[in-house]
Order: structure tokens, then sequence, then C-alpha cells
């Protein structure tokens, strides 16, 4: 106990005073009792589901490191709220850290630098991409205030190692940005309530660039920027200043810097001009994400191992729910091959608070039922394959977006104060289908053999090979056979095929959903 809290060795043998009063729990932290326990598994359970449908698998990693490994590339930021450690049992251990103000161990404050250490140590062996995901406590030495604690929850979601063309990068990217979209949807938030805004440090770094700012200058700028939000502007302009740059700027970080564009048809050529995020854009649409996302150059993220696409989920009033963004040097500094990465973190303190107020969060029977729910099924329900051209490619990434959101019933859409806990939400005898964990191949060969023993090294229950929107193959691994809607119900035996319509009946969901 004595070596926990850092107490010299010569120190331990003597009993701790006995305090006067009541114990009180620690500033900046919760203690949850069992409805509050409740409370957190439904965004713990959320987190996980959308996770696991997406593809992404689940790691673990120590609750503390080695301070240096924070020193690499996080920051001065991180690096000034870190909750050290040391057990005090060597006299040469308290006399450095009395030296040098700095212990050998710190309590996590993120979980990225973790990362790129265990995929730098396992870099040959892993499978390429590698998609990961973690959930647990992190610590930071900061001012509690609303929404930031000292200890907190924190879901991390990281894609790792893609083909490093613009095309896949711009893949990984939405994907990664698409599961923090869909743990808003999943959890009931609307685009209504929080905006999700993407940049690029390029296109910032060319903006400050036209604008006087000189190259050795980007960083520091950059880190005033991203916390000028919470700055006078007095204080942004006095730190302009002192850089030798011209204070005027600070009214383009306080009102936002122009543009901001929306991800829409219209907006990949209104985006033209930050060549950097085009592909992105483009990414996005195809997958959907019309409307949900804006490009917003006052984005800049604060950390310093990002290199390129950064982005925020942002709730009005609130702190950002989510942040990440590219990091494609990081892995390398920690001894392992150059690797292309991007990923987020999304904290359980705003997001609470964000629900809550929008009652979004269940109680009493409700809340008990729901974290009862079936989760989502850790081995893949389908792997989804194209069969054919590039035009089938499309397709057949629309029908794994579709797969992992589901079908909500047109019972509990009609309903005018509907809740994302209720049971009918995806309740099959009224139209619903659950969202499923699908999977897809990210190799360029169009071999369907290879494709399918990906499949079933994947442990995939079925395998949806894509011709046609109206030409789906749907196979069923463990029975050894292709299937037909027929074999799902006599009513269908007219159909020959199924298709990617979510409202048919022959929609290759509705099938994997009713016998996954």
């Amino acid at each position: 106990m004595h070596a926990a809290l850092g107490l010299p060795a010569r120190l331990a043998c003597y009993p701790l005073p006995m305090p006067s009063g009541k114990f009180q729990a620690p500033k900046g932290t919760r203690d949850l009792y069992p409805d509050d326990v409740l409370r957190r598994r439904y965004l713990t359970q959320a987190w996980r589901d959308v996770s696991i449908r997406f593809g992404f698998d689940e790691i673990e990693g120590p609750t503390f490191e080695t301070t240096d490994l924070y020193a690499v590339k996080s920051g001065q930021g991180i690096l000034g709220e870190l909750f050290q450690a040391f057990s005090g049992k060597s006299s040469e251990e308290v006399e450095q850290v009395r030296k040098t103000g700095r212990a050998p161990f710190a309590l996590r404050p993120e979980f990225t630098p973790t990362l790129a250490r265990m995929y730098a140590s396992r870099a040959q062996q892993l499978p390429k991409p590698c998609k990961w995901f973690t959930a647990g406590p992190y610590f930071r030495a900061e001012r509690p205030q609303r929404g930031r604690l000292r200890e907190f929850l924190q879901w991390n979601i990281d894609f790792l190692a893609d083909d490093g063309s613009l095309e896949g990068r711009a893949a990984a990217e939405a994907e990664v940005l698409g599961v923090a979209v869909e743990l808003c949807r999943t959890l009931g938030l609307t685009r209504n309530d929080f905006a999700a805004k993407i940049s690029h440090r390029g296109a910032v770094a060319d903006w400050l660039t036209e604008r006087g700012v000189t190259p050795d200058q980007h960083e520091p700028v950059m880190q005033l920027l991203d916390a000028a939000a919470k700055l006078p502007i007095e204080t942004i302009e006095l730190r302009l200043g002192q850089l030798g740059l011209d204070p005027k700027l600070a009214r383009y970080f306080k009102a936002g810097m122009p543009p901001v564009i929306k991800v829409e048809e219209e907006g990949v050529r209104k985006v033209g001009v930050f060549k950097q995020v085009t592909p992105l854009f483009t990414t996005l649409i195809r997958r959907g994400l019309v409307g949900v996302v804006e490009f917003d150059l006052s984005i800049v993220r604060g950390l310093a191992y990002y290199t390129g696409t950064v982005f925020e989920l942002i709730a009005e009033g609130e702190r950002a729910i989510c942040g990440g963004g590219r990091y494609d040097n990081l892995i390398e500094l920690f001894g392992g091959p150059p690797t292309p990465a991007v990923g987020f973190g999304m904290g359980d303190v705003v997001l609470s608070l964000l629900l809550e107020d929008r009652d979004l969060i269940p109680s009493g029977p409700e809340l008990a039922q729901a974290v009862s729910r079936r989760p989502a099924s850790v081995r893949p329900d389908v792997f989804v394959i194209s069969a054919d051209d590039e035009a089938t490619d499309q397709i057949a990434e629309r029908l794994v977006y579709m797969l992992r959101r589901g079908v909500e019933s047109d019972v509990w859409r009609s309903r005018e104060n509907r809740k994302p806990w209720q049971p009918d939400r995806y309740d099959p005898r009224a139209g619903g289908i659950r969202p499923l964990h699908a999977r897809h191949t990210y190799k360029t060969t169009r071999n369907l053999k290879k494709l399918l023993a990906d499949a079933e090294k994947q442990m995939a229950k079925f395998a949806a090979i894509v011709h046609g929107p109206d030409r789906v193959q749907l196979k069923h691994f463990d029975a050894r056979k292709d299937l037909t809607p027929g074999d799902l119900s006599p009513a269908l035996a007219n159909l020959a095929e199924f298709n990617i319509d979510p409202k048919s009946l022959g929609y290759v969901g509705r099938a994997v959903a009713a016998l996954a």
C-alpha cells in the first residue's frame, strides 16, 4: 500500500496516521452504485456491439506505461497531464524522481501510444489491415469540470496498415468515421444533436502558409487553433504576437476558418481546392454519409502525432464527443515498419451528459432489459464478396454498410416518442432486421476460391456473393450448401436469387438475420 502511494521504502514500515472526518472520493472521479453501473454498461455495450459489427477485434493493454512512451510523440499537453507513479522501494529511484521531476511510470492518459507499441512488437505476424478496438479506464491530471474528469472510460477504434493508396486511405478513414457516426445513431442521436467535422493537417498547413505562417511555426499555431474555443481572443492575439504573427489571425480562430463544406455531391466540387480530402469526400458519399459530415478547417486536433486527416464529433454546448485522425508515422517511432494508421477515441463523460440531456438513457426495467439484450456476434454473421467488376464492388460496399446498420421496423419508426432501446426497434415481425456483424475483403484479388477461403478463415457463418443488385448468392458455411429464398419460406419459392433491397422479402440481410 505504501509503495503504491510512492512512499520511500524506509517509511513503509511505519503506520500511516488515521485521518479525522469522512473519506471522500478523489476529485475528478466517480463512485458508481448499481444503477450507475448499469447506465455505464448501456454505453459500453453499445461501443462493443458497434465495433464488432464493423469487424474490429478487441484488444487490451496495461493501465500504466513507462513515462517515456508518452514523451515520444504525444506532445506537451499530454505530458503535463500525466499521473506519474513510482514504487519508492529504491533510493536511487526516489533520487531520480527528485532530480528530474519525472517518475518511471505513468497511468495511461490515452491509448494510441500503447497500441503503437503493441503493433510494432508483432507487426510481421499480424494481419493487414489490422482493425482493433478497446475500452477501459484512462487518467489525466487536469482540472475537473463539466465534461472532463481525471478518471474516465474511453473507447478506441483503430484501423492499421491500409494499403497506402489514396483510395485505401480514404476507405479506412471513412470506415473509422462511419463507426463513430453509427454509434451515435445506435444510441438515438440524430444529425440535429451533433456535427461530424473533418479536416486535414496538410490543408490547414497550406491555409496558414498563405497567411504568412512559416513551416516551423505550423505546430505551435495548430496547437493554438485547437485550444482557441477555450481561450479569450485577447490571449490568442497575444500568443500570435509572441510568435511574430499578425494578431488579426485570431478572428479566424474564434469565428471559424472558412469554408465549411458539407459532404454531398456539390461539396466534392467545392472541396476540390483542398485536394487532400477529395478522395475521402467521395468515399463518404458512396457509403451513405451524405449531409452527416462536413469539412471544417478549424479542426486540427492537438496531439503531435497526427499527420493528415483529422476529425471530431461535436455536440452543441459540449466538448467534442470524440476525436481522432491519421497517424502514419507513429508505429515506426516505436520500432515497427512504416504503417499507415487512423483511429479515434470517445470518452464516456461527454457522451453520457449529451444522452442525459436528450433523455436517451433508459431507467428502471427498461435499463435492465436494454443491458440484457443479445450482444453482437463475435463470429461474423456474413462475409460479403464482390464477384465481378468495379460496379459490383460499389454494390457490395453499400450492402456491407446496410447489413451493419440493420433495418428499423415501421412500427418503431412511426412512434412519435421512440427510444433506441425499445425492443421493437428491429422487430422482424414488423419488418425490422437486426444489425449484423458483416465483414468484407480488403484484398485486391477477384479469385472467388481465395475469397471464400478468407471468409472461412475469419469464421463467417455465411458468404454473400454479389453479382448485381438483384443477384446475391448466399453460402451457408456450416451446412456446406448454397441457399435460395425458397429455403427460408415456401412463400419465397418464386424468387430465384437474393437481392440488396432492404424493403424486399428477398433481401439477403433478412435471410442472414433469420438464420445466423
